[in-house]
């Protein structure tokens, strides 16, 4: 095979160095036979990123005319191997833009919401508990009677508010409505692409009771769906009270909104949000869990197991499990991917076929970009498709240099032995797999997540989950609550283990922000090392830690972030962060606390800084003015030792001694420009604001002028 690939190669060349360089390709091909293929996706990628990174929405019919015009071009060089593997790659970039492209145009522009109190109707699509109180999801949406919205809207209900609602129900309800949130920061996480492409409309609270208008029909699968997901969750929350009940209720049902935020973070800062988390972990646990109790169960049957294909017979019971763990966590993007990757591998195992492989990865990943292209961005898709991949490639090298202690070894201790180094080595190659997103995502490290995994996921595999899944069986005939008090036990001490985990000292350190630059370069060059099987693959190694901790190094930090609603004001000093707050925003806040370090944080007015009824005035920088924070609704008398102005006003002119120069930031600023960062430099102030250069794109508001 080498010689006729070298053949086909070394024809068109005649010289000794072509022909030695063509023999070096064909002995590259023959060695990474089998992982070209995988490469496909990651084009996709690529493709669907520059789609999204355009300056504005392409038109309609470009994504459709570059994958026209990229078939031919593939086809052109289909005959030799450069040329044909060119031809996909042009042809997997143009299939990642065409997909994106078709899947924006297809869905609902975003409508414009009233900004005052509204009575809102519509059918409920879900209802979600909180941890005090409910959220309603309701399409079908009309506002005071005008005409139905295109899209779904989220109220969050009052807390007294026990009005019996199920999805189905026609209901109204006063409320106020508001577009999703802008970014907290210019390149911040923005809400609003999200819920575009989610169906939503924005959201709101409710004013009063909700008004229950008609029952849910007989027909409708979904709200019947929806029904049976909320009355399981409902029915675990009534056994089992309490962070423990909502935990339960997250890992059987998907429904995460009960559980506590303390709780929440506590399980972020102790690196056990996968668990929280449903995807691959916990559908693996499930199917392994029904395939090995139904083989076990089987060979027990001496005449059927000699009659009976036994493991294909747990394998598709395993498959129908795992399918209707999927349904009934709701069928979101993670638990989708784990699903397709849990088919392959119980597919190959059937069939004798390595269940593991770059190949099936590959086959989910264009499975989920061609249905959900806008996934490509967000940090679930991010993680965990590096963790998976960073696992296979790390097993394969281990598998390769036959470890012992990862092999089966007999006896209740050798198998023991064996699972905690197969979970030790699982956490530290996931934890080195997401830590950049991670860092990138979220701004911090969590230092105890191997120990923490090493606690929880054990117990969460052989005794959280199967009995979960035991008490969904001994639900129909009303016993399941005979599991599910063994189960809530098992889930304090998880809760236990993420609070405990959590406590202790530096347990998630907070890293400086990353570009979007360096987690790209960090992003190839781990593909490349994963991909790979050649020595090649060692050329990874320089992007990634270029990206990693190269590229942080070239991140300047602002001095000041202006929320986009003007609520808070944070300004950074070497020795405090003030804050000027004009009401709680915890998610604004939560995504600033990145670019605080160590320093407390500190609300004025406060001791040491100059402070009046019309503003606060903080020293700045030594080579640059001082920062007026400003409340008052007229400019400033003087500005002399002033760099720049924030103000909560609108100013529409400082026309006062020595204003000329001076930068202001008033509500006209940011109304126009959303989130706004500003960053004392030694040539002068620099204004980064969210809503320039973004462009126009279906989820952003028209730019204000």
């Amino acid at each position: 095979m080498r010689e006729n690939v070298l053949g086909r190669l070394a024809v068109p060349l005649a010289v000794p160095w072509a022909e030695r360089g063509a023999s070096a390709l064909a002995r590259f091909i023959e060695a990474e036979r089998g992982r070209f293929l995988p490469w496909l996706p990651v084009f996709m990628g690529i493709g669907i990123v520059i789609f999204f990174s355009c300056r504005a929405e392409p038109r309609p019919w470009i994504g459709p005319a570059v994958l026209l015009a990229a078939v031919p071009l593939a086809a052109l060089g289909w005959r030799h191997q450069i040329g044909r593997a060119c031809g996909l790659m042009v042809l997997a970039l143009a299939l990642g833009f065409a997909s994106a492209s078709l899947r924006t145009h297809a869905l609902p522009p975003m409508p414009d919401l009233p900004r005052g109190a509204v009575l809102v109707s519509g059918r409920i699509v879900a209802v979600e508990p909180l941890p005090t109180g409910r959220r309603v999801v309701l399409g079908h949406v009309t506002l005071d009677g005008g005409r139905p919205l295109a899209r779904d809207v989220r109220v969050r209900l009052r807390g007294t508010d026990r009005q019996p609602l199920a999805p189905g129900d026609r209901m109204a309800v006063r409320a106020l409505l508001r577009p999703p949130f802008a970014p907290a920061y210019p390149g911040a996480w923005d809400l609003r692409r999200d819920e575009y492409f989610q169906g939503l409309a924005g959201g709101g609270f409710a004013l009063g009771a909700a008004r229950r208008l008609a029952a849910a029909p007989r027909s409708g699968r979904a709200e019947h769906w929806q029904r049976f997901r909320e009355a399981v969750a409902a029915r675990i929350m009534a056994v089992l009270p309490g962070p423990p009940g909502a935990v339960a209720a997250t890992l059987l049902t998907g429904m995460n909104t009960a559980i506590p935020n303390a709780d929440r973070a506590a399980f972020a800062a102790a690196g056990l949000a996968h668990i929280l988390a449903v995807a691959g972990l916990h559908i693996g646990i499930i199917m392994s869990t029904v395939f090995a109790v139904v083989r076990f169960g089987l060979v027990q049957w001496e005449w059927g197991a000699l009659r009976f294909p036994l493991k294909q017979i747990a394998g598709v019971a395993a498959l129908g499990a795992g399918a209707f763990y999927m349904a009934i966590t709701g069928m979101h993007l993670p638990i989708i991917r784990s699903f397709l990757m849990a088919c392959l591998v119980t597919l190959g195992l059937l069939i004798g076929r390595r269940a593991i492989s770059m190949r099936g990865l590959g086959f989910a990943a264009t499975v989920l970009m061609l249905t959900q292209p806008e996934a490509v961005a967000g940090v679930s898709f991010q993680m965990s498709f590096a963790a998976v991949m960073v696992l296979v490639a790390g097993y394969e090298a281990m598998r390769s240099l036959r470890i012992a202690s990862v092999s089966h070894q007999p006896g209740v201790w050798g198998w023991l032995r064996r699972d905690l180094t197969l979970v030790a080595t699982t956490s530290i190659l996931a934890a080195a797999a997401t830590a950049p997103f991670v860092a990138y995502h979220f701004g911090q490290v969590q230092l105890y997540s191997v120990f923490a995994n090493m606690l929880a996921v054990p117990l969460a595999t052989f005794w959280v989950l199967p009995l979960g899944l035991l008490a969904l069986l001994l639900m129909p005939i009303g016993c399941g609550f005979l599991a599910l008090i063994p189960m809530g036990w098992g889930c304090a001490l998880m809760i236990g283990i993420a609070r405990m985990a959590a406590a202790l000292p530096g347990a998630a350190i907070s890293v400086p922000p990353e570009s979007l630059t360096g987690l790209c370069i960090a992003i190839l060059g781990l593909t490349w090392l994963c991909l790979w099987r050649s020595p090649v693959r060692l050329a990874g190694l320089a992007p990634l830690v270029l990206g990693v901790f190269v590229m942080p190094l070239f991140v300047t930090v602002p001095d000041i972030l202006v929320a986009p609603d003007l609520r808070i004001i944070a300004v950074r000093e070497p020795h405090a962060v003030y804050l000027l707050q004009k009401g709680h925003d915890d998610f604004t806040f939560g995504e600033w606390r990145r670019f605080f370090g160590d320093r407390p944080v500190v609300a004025l007015p406060a001791l040491g800084v100059a402070c009046s009824g019309e503003g606060c005035v903080l020293p700045g920088r030594r080579d640059g003015g001082s920062i007026l924070l400003w409340q008052a609704w007229e400019p400033p008398a003087d500005c002399r030792g002033i760099a720049v102005v924030i103000a909560l006003g609108y100013l529409h002119g400082m026309d006062g001694p020595n204003c000329a120069g001076v930068t202001l930031v008033d509500r006209d600023r940011v109304q126009a420009a959303q989130a706004i960062t500003v960053r004392l430099a030694r040539g002068g102030v620099v204004v980064r604001a969210d809503r320039d250069g973004r462009g126009t794109w279906p989820w952003l508001p028209p730019p204000v002028r």
